[in-house]
């Protein structure tokens, strides 16, 4: 028997006794599979002194069993779990004794359970993650290793109670209008006897109270008790006002004795996901408040294979990395886990809608009784666990499921009629039980079958959502970003790869392993054609780069570059389009991969690309036949006055021309505000040696987007001298940065990746400053030795 933690996982049991080496270190991944493959026990043993054997109602609460589990209580075997996503309880009084107490959970492996369970299958599926009900990335993905985990991934709890306990409350909204809000509270309360019970709630924002007096029958009850609450403050989006939350504390007497008690928060606010006709189609967006809001964000893995490792402070940094690049929404993927109460808190809390997948992802799933109840427990369970949270904006059945059978061929692998048997099945669970779970416990929240409904590779802008890899998957350029007809009215998937930088790297690979056909490198890449995609497109857009260090970094700014692309034609064909979620957000292992943010939390090019274009205001200047148009977007709710400013320079940094526009930014909208003929407006420079600074202006600069009318390959960069001046600051040092020639994608990194850098990967025009703070609790006297700084024409 070794130590092991709860929570925890039998992989990281393992390394803490010094069994394994690190599961995320060079090529470890093929060494470890074996752990997986085997069975695994654990074992403790506790005490229960004779006042908890006196009460009535003692129950063992498993609140996450990873998966296959048998488990022992003395000796007997008390419960068969088979379903990761669910708590599980046990009516442990007969078995439990005065003194020692032995508990065993004894796990099977889920790649056998998966073999089996395909074996008898009538129809076998594919994919045998379907067959468990198991995060689906845990059995490999496109951008994460096979790490099959076991053991007990949430806390165990042992629960007494006597005569009754409050088991739920749903916060209903039964009116909201700027005078005020009706509110119910819906109880479910378990009694093990008919009982009265006294119900005391308390608003804490307001110090309102309601009571009353409920006669219970034994079984499960309901009970509502009633708030108004005059000029209520609503609960809004990232960057449209506050996220404001009311806490309601409930306590429950009997016979005066406060007997259990509970704290639910909530946002009040309306949201509705709109679909209606138009004249391509039918709309698709969210409306919160009565507001149309265009959805700004990404797409949210889990942040690690073992879901132990993630603290509370890892997720408020990812979080952190969300609200600060202006997002507003986050969807959480299919093929991962419904997240912990800490996430939602924090998404309640900064104003993040969440676009909640149910655990489906990329495969058919069977449709037998036992499978669809044990589903059917599953949804109900985290229905009504974040049933209350104001982010949750939608639920979705799943994540390509629909458009794997009807568009990637998954139908040839079966006879006729298989092939009915397993569409009759998806619709079974997909477009019957899961709707009628969400209609039943979250009738006012919105229920989407599958996400995309529409697939890349035919016109996806009529209706629905849209999973678009006509770039990356079909090798387009990036420009098809911007055709009409590959622009969706919601954008859900999108993106491209990159490589964390070498700061990163180094934590996972030794100098012998710096070259990317390597196998270490070609161990953390999980797509098939990951390097040479990226290589294609690298010859597209940029030089090719001369080593190892330049590969990573023009990795990222090529990435930067097509995403970037993306958000912004996305967000200039608003009311068309109105949500623009790229793929993804976070990595959960050391990767190349599409996120902004690698799994060491470092920001690549992208995720600095992504707070300027999704800013409140974005100006965003593009060339289409020839025309040099200025869009403004907009997404405030007033009318905002400015200046539109248009600077062309030259790489010595001298103005060439100069166009101020005094403008009215219409709200909630995306608008032309400047045209002109492209070679009229270079007064026939070549575009290769000139970049132009469009800017906005109000009362303060609201927004500020760089344009070049050539590919960065075919700019006529030369090396100069970047020097920069430091400052101790409060939270680090601020960096002055500036140069005597024009200097693209600035870079700023240390050997030892610590640190956080306020800006990066920026242009500097000579004679324009451009400040960045270095965040750090470290005294850097050689601070100008430690700060490494690097440009684009340094790559070649």
């Amino acid at each position: 028997m070794l130590p092991a933690k709860v929570p925890g996982s039998v992989h990281m049991d393992l390394l803490a006794n010094g069994e394994i080496p690190d599961p995320y270190y060079r090529d470890n991944e093929d060494r470890l599979q074996w752990i997986g493959e085997r069975d695994w026990v654990y074992q403790t043993k506790f005490t229960v002194k004779q006042e908890l054997l006196k009460m009535d109602n003692l129950e063992l609460v498993f609140k996450g069993l990873d998966t296959y589990a048998d488990v022992y209580l003395n000796e007997k075997e008390v419960l068969n779990a088979d379903n990761f996503f669910r708590v599980w309880r046990v009516a442990a009084k007969s078995l439990l004794r005065e003194g020692k107490n032995t508990l065993e959970v004894r796990f099977t492996s889920p790649v056998k359970m998966d073999k089996q369970k395909q074996e008898q299958d009538l129809v076998p599926l594919e994919y045998l993650y379907a067959y468990t009900r198991k995060p689906a990335y845990h059995f490999g993905w496109d951008r994460g290793p096979v790490y099959i985990t076991q053991g007990i991934w949430q806390p165990v709890e042992l629960a007494a109670w006597d005569d009754a306990r409050l088991r739920n409350v749903r916060i209903y909204q039964n009116n909201l209008s700027d005078e005020k809000a009706d509110l119910t509270l819906l109880y479910e309360v378990e009694a093990d006897k008919d009982v009265e019970v006294e119900l005391t709630a308390t608003c804490v924002n307001t110090g309102q109270t309601d009571k009353n007096v409920f006669q219970l029958k034994k079984g499960m009850n309901t009970a509502g008790l009633f708030f108004t609450i005059e000029n209520p403050k609503r609960w809004w989006t990232n960057g449209l006002g506050e996220p404001y939350l009311y806490t309601f504390k409930t306590e429950m007497k009997i016979n005066g004795k406060v007997v259990d008690a509970l704290s639910e928060r909530t946002g009040l606010r309306t949201i509705k996901v709109v679909q209606e006709p138009d004249s391509l189609g039918k709309s698709f967006y969210v409306e919160l408040n009565g507001v149309p809001v265009f959805m700004k964000g990404a797409n949210y893995i889990p942040q690690d294979m073992f879901l132990n490792r993630p603290t509370e402070e890892t997720y408020k940094a990812t979080i952190k990395n969300a609200v600060e690049a202006n997002m507003n929404m986050l969807r959480v993927w299919g093929g991962g886990f419904y997240e912990k109460d800490i996430f939602y808190d924090l998404c309640d809390e900064n104003g993040l809608l969440v676009w909640q997948d149910f655990m489906f992802a990329c495969a058919m799933y069977p449709g037998d009784d036992d499978f669809l109840n044990n589903v059917k427990e599953e949804a109900v369970q985290n229905v009504k666990r974040l049933r209350n949270h104001p982010c949750i904006a939608l639920w979705c059945g799943n994540n390509e499921n629909y458009i794997g059978w009807l568009n990637w061929g998954w139908p040839k692998q079966y006879s006729k009629p298989d092939s009915a048997k397993v569409w009759r099945d998806y619709v079974k669970l997909f477009e019957e039980m899961l709707p009628e779970v969400v209609n039943k416990y979250d009738p006012d929240r919105f229920y989407w079958p599958s996400s995309p409904s529409t697939n890349w590779g035919q016109p996806v802008n009529t209706e629905g959502d849209v999973h678009y890899w006509g770039v990356w998957h079909g090798q387009e350029p990036f420009e098809a970003f911007q055709e009409t007809e590959n622009i969706g009215r919601f954008m859900s998937e999108y993106g491209f790869q990159s490589v964390p930088e070498m700061s990163s790297v180094k934590k996972f690979t030794l100098p012998e392993d710096w070259d990317i056909h390597s196998k270490v490198m070609l161990t953390h890449q999980k797509h098939r054609i990951g390097y040479p995609v990226i290589d294609k497109y690298i010859n597209w857009y940029y030089r090719f780069p001369k080593d190892f260090e330049a590969y990573l970094y023009v990795s990222q700014v090529l990435q930067s570059y097509g995403v970037g692309m993306a958000i912004e034609a996305h967000r200039r064909s608003i009311p068309l389009c109105m949500g623009t979620l790229y793929w993804q957000l976070n990595d959960c292992y050391p990767v190349a991969s599409w996120s902004g943010v690698d799994y060491y939390d470092k920001w690549k090019a992208l995720q600095y690309r992504v707070r300027t274009v999704y800013k409140e205001i974005l100006v965003s200047p593009v060339v289409e036949e020839d025309e040099l148009q200025v869009y403004v977007v907009s997404d405030a709710l007033e009318p905002v006055s400015a200046t539109l400013s248009l600077e062309l320079y030259d790489f010595t940094g001298e103005l060439l021309k100069k166009k101020d526009k005094k403008i009215e930014i219409s709200p909630n909208t995306s608008q032309v505000y400047y045209t002109a003929d492209k070679n009229e407006f270079l007064d026939g420079r070549a575009g290769n040696k000139v970049i132009l600074s469009a800017k906005l202006i109000g009362e303060e600069p609201l927004a500020e987007n760089h344009f070049f009318f050539v590919y960065p390959k075919d700019l006529k960069l030369e090396k100069g001298e970047i020097d920069f001046s430091a400052e101790r600051v409060k939270n680090g040092y601020e960096l002055t940065f500036n140069s005597d020639v024009f200097a693209k994608e600035v870079f700023l990194s240390t050997d030892d990746g610590r640190g956080f850098f306020t800006n990066n990967f920026f242009d500097l025009i000579p004679g324009q400053p451009v400040t960045a703070v270095f965040i750090t609790d470290k005294e850097m006297a050689d601070i100008k030795e430690i700060i490494k700084v690097y440009s684009l024409v340094d790559s070649y």
